[in-house]
């Protein structure tokens, strides 16, 4: 073969490898849109490193929309999406619409071993949140797995991050972190990342998001409709068939 030839068609090929690449490292962006916390809150304090503030504990609610890029996440403009907050040094905006960025929790973090702990987390608890107290506790276990420094997952007591009051969601969350070593992390785990000011000063709270599980996905009021069309004409099939018995 001419090595001019050979040189061209593999410079070709790197070209084509690099525009694949580039192509498929286009991160996925989305807009949020803030509407509450999906299952309730517990309101209480923490204290991380001596620095204590009052907080209200839950899994966040919200509408999605503007999404572009790509991503093994899977979520669509319209979605609903429930999250849970990384970032205690910023205030989550509830007021205005915030473009978030999607990154890997190892990215994100930079440590393997705080993701396994999350995933295990979410492996064990998450189909127990149900309720505001759930939610709260799993709310603070997350963050106590997070910003904790010492070897101690302890919420009371032990270590840089504690937390009082929160009702009894505290003594749950306690519960589930001092099982985590019995799980083993079943989920892919991202973050959200918020966009930021002129300043460089995030516009809102880094969340934290799971794969396989979906987002949820609200009917639109015409395939309800048809759903129930479609359960009323069971019913009265099968009535008619019981007529003619």
């Amino acid at each position: 073969m001419d090595m001019k030839k050979a040189w061209r068609s593999l410079g070709a090929g790197l070209m084509l490898a690099g525009a694949a690449t580039f192509a498929q490292a286009v991160p996925l962006t989305m807009d949020l849109d803030f509407e509450g916390f999906s299952k309730g809150y517990k309101s209480g304090t923490i204290t991380d490193d001596g620095s204590s503030m009052s907080v209200r504990a839950g899994m966040f609610q919200f509408d999605v929309s503007n999404v572009s890029g790509s991503s093994s996440f899977s979520i669509s403009s319209n979605d609903v999406l429930e999250a849970f907050c990384v970032d205690i040094d910023t205030y989550l905006d509830t007021e205005n619409i915030v473009s978030y960025t999607l990154l890997g929790a190892g990215d994100y973090f930079g440590d393997a071993g705080k993701v396994d702990r999350i995933g295990r987390l979410y492996t064990g608890y998450e189909s127990a949140v149900t309720d505001a107290k759930s939610s709260a506790a799993f709310q603070l276990a997350l963050w106590e797995i997070i910003n904790e420094d010492s070897a101690s997952m302890n919420l009371y007591n032990d270590g840089t991050f504690k937390s009082s009051w929160f009702d009894s969601a505290r003594g749950l969350a306690n519960g589930w972190l001092g099982s985590l070593d019995s799980l083993q992390n079943g989920y892919s785990l991202y973050v959200l990342s918020s966009a930021t000011d002129e300043q460089q000063r995030k516009l809102s709270q880094d969340l934290l998001v799971f794969s396989p599980k979906p987002p949820v996905l609200v009917p639109e009021p015409g395939t309800l409709a048809l759903l129930a069309l479609g359960i009323v004409g069971l019913i009265l099939r099968k009535a008619s068939r019981r007529s003619r018995d």
